[in-house]
């Protein structure tokens, strides 16, 4: 006889992970596993439990407290509760717990449970410190430093502030932990950064740099997630069946790989992703379950960003080519001399009175003989967008490599904040550069890699 799946009254779908025991309360009661005697019974205990706890806070001596502290001690009380309830068989039987049980007995397996959850944290901890990865970027150092994630384990208060998180967390995971607080969020945390750490071992940690730095030469300040970068640079190169170890995927692969994909719907894009997903866990012999659920859950948001990466022809954004800033051949870029204030402030002054924009290009050049010159005349003279772009028309390709190094217009892991004319700039070399045949495009991009800009 098939085995005949339990059907359970309360559907766990509706309960938040984060504020368990108030769901809990609110999805029995209206399932009517619960009535109005048993919430009034229930809220009763939790006020006692509150009362004794706060003379607990105050040593002995009261149980009156501030408004605010009283709240958190509350708020404390539920979540461990709930942390118990959230660890029975299911949500039904929870609510059996809940009339048959006291809430004093509640909260004290639930502090049982704090307590084992926390000891796992830090043994957790303690394997995520040994399987970091060596890298420069500042928010991945500062979140496992004695500064970051450690303050958790000093400072956490499972007695009055067991929801609590105090400590700074800025490295953003691949696969974010969105729904849980408290000892329960730096539990799943870790877990999921040991993950992480554990793919990118696979790595040298000096082909994870470069492939860092070919996405951004300033990676090591930016908020990136190291393990989403790896994992797309293993995949790039499965994809266009180079070697998956070194992480070195070339712009010309990029492009074949853009054209190969533009062929296919959606769903065989996806299909070739899952299937080259397959080769690099073969490749690299990833037998680990939770590893493997960890990169199958991450490649939603890849797959996706893949697929917009071919659909605008924008596939270079996705993958990032791997870069030895030691091993590139240097350009060295030399500005000549600008003119005195004088003679500049009398050019822009001409400039702003200039009708036609033909008298304007033509004065631009006459008298701007220097690269840091018109890089100011762009800033200073009120120019048209029509008008920047007709004179980088004017320009060398070094002149336009120099341009872009100095004023990237693609670098969207940076966050700052620019000036209305530094917008404008890089709008019209974005303009410029996206009008220009592919192959000039490479030829310029390829001399802004290798720049030394003096």
């Amino acid at each position: 006889m098939a085995n005949i799946e339990k059907r359970h009254i309360i559907d766990s779908q509706n309960l938040s992970r984060e504020f368990y025991f108030n769901s809990i309360l609110q999805e029995a009661y209206n399932c009517e596993l619960l009535d109005d005697y048993d919430i009034e019974k229930i809220q009763m205990e939790c006020m006692r439990l509150l009362s004794c706890k706060s003379k607990r806070y105050n040593f002995g001596q009261s149980s009156s407290i501030r408004v605010e502290t009283a709240k958190s001690i509350m708020k404390s009380n539920l979540y461990t509760i709930g942390l118990y309830l959230k660890s029975l068989q299911d949500a039904d039987y929870a609510v059996k717990e809940l009339k048959n049980i006291g809430i004093f007995e509640l909260y004290e397996r639930g502090r049982k449970l704090v307590s084992t959850k926390l000891h796992t944290a830090k043994h957790i901890y303690k394997l995520v410190q040994k399987n970091r990865i060596a890298t420069m970027n500042y928010t991945y150092n500062a979140t496992l430093g004695e500064n970051g994630i450690e303050i958790f384990f000093k400072s956490y208060d499972p007695d009055y502030e067991a929801h609590e998180f105090p400590a700074s967390i800025d490295y953003q995971l691949c696969n974010p932990v969105t729904d849980l607080v408290g000892v329960e969020f730096i539990q799943k945390y870790l877990e999921n950064l040991y993950l992480e750490n554990k793919f990118c071992k696979n790595f040298a940690a000096e082909d994870i740099h470069h492939l860092l730095y070919g996405y951004n030469k300033g990676y090591k300040d930016l908020l990136i997630n190291i393990f989403e970068h790896v994992l797309l640079g293993a995949l790039g190169c499965s994809l266009v069946n180079c070697n998956i170890i070194k992480l070195n995927i070339t712009e010309k692969d990029i492009r074949y790989l853009s054209d190969k994909l533009l062929k296919y719907d959606d769903n065989e894009i996806a299909l070739k992703v899952y299937k080259a997903i397959k080769r690099i866990l073969k490749e690299l012999n990833i037998i680990n379950p939770s590893l493997r659920d960890y990169i199958k859950k991450s490649l939603p948001k890849i797959i996706s960003n893949i697929i917009n990466g071919v659909r605008t022809d924008n596939l270079g954004k996705v993958f990032a080519r791997s870069i030895n800033q030691e091993l590139k051949p240097k350009i060295y870029f030399l500005s000549d001399i600008k003119m005195d204030d004088k003679d500049y402030r009398k050019l822009i002054d001409e400039l702003l009175v200039c009708r036609y924009s033909s008298d304007k290009l033509a004065l631009i050049k006459e008298k701007v003989k220097s690269f840091g010159d018109l890089e100011d005349v762009l800033f200073d003279a009120q120019l048209t967008t029509e008008e920047i772009i007709s004179v980088f028309k004017n320009l060398e390709d070094i002149e336009m490599a120099a341009m872009i190094e100095r004023h990237p217009f693609n670098s969207d892991g940076q966050a700052v904040d620019l000036s209305e004319t530094e917008e404008l700039l890089q709008f019209c070399l974005k303009r410029y550069v996206d009008q220009l045949p592919k192959d000039k495009q490479e030829e310029i991009f390829e001399k802004v890699d290798h720049l030394m800009d003096d």
